[in-house]
């Protein structure tokens, strides 16, 4: 993420100066890292995913006479939902509820184990 998060401020938005249109992007960003459950193809998934949303927008805005600040929400509805389904047991309920063939692929998909030094101190070896 750092030579792309150094792309888009030098070349995308054309400066580091911070804009009101890229405040949340950090918020959205931390979302699809835990969306991925930090496993790179997930995140790439969602953050393709986070792309096409944002391109979805684009064209509703174009082709419906829907609020353009309803339609830009739809990122911002799916961050929350990803957090709120993280945090709060759904996914473990999700492989529980599968079927018992198909709990490895759902486990697959669903589940990944944070790094394990995430939280730790960092220590020189």
């Amino acid at each position: 993420m750092g030579l792309a998060g150094a792309e888009y401020s030098l070349d995308v938005r054309r400066g580091w100066a911070a804009t009101p249109n890229m405040l949340g992007e950090g918020w959205i960003a931390l979302a699809i890292v835990i969306f991925g459950g930090w496993h790179p193809f997930k995140v790439a998934f969602g953050a393709y995913l986070y792309g096409a949303l944002k391109t979805l927008a684009s064209v509703l805005q174009q082709q419906t006479n829907l609020p353009f600040v309803l339609i830009n929400m739809l990122p911002w509805i799916l961050m929350i939902l990803t957090l709120l389904s993280v945090s709060s047991g759904l996914v473990e309920r999700l492989e529980r509820a599968a079927p018992k063939r198909y709990k490895p692929l759902v486990r697959v998909i669903l589940r990944s184990e944070a790094p394990r030094a995430l939280g730790g101190d960092f220590e020189r070896e």
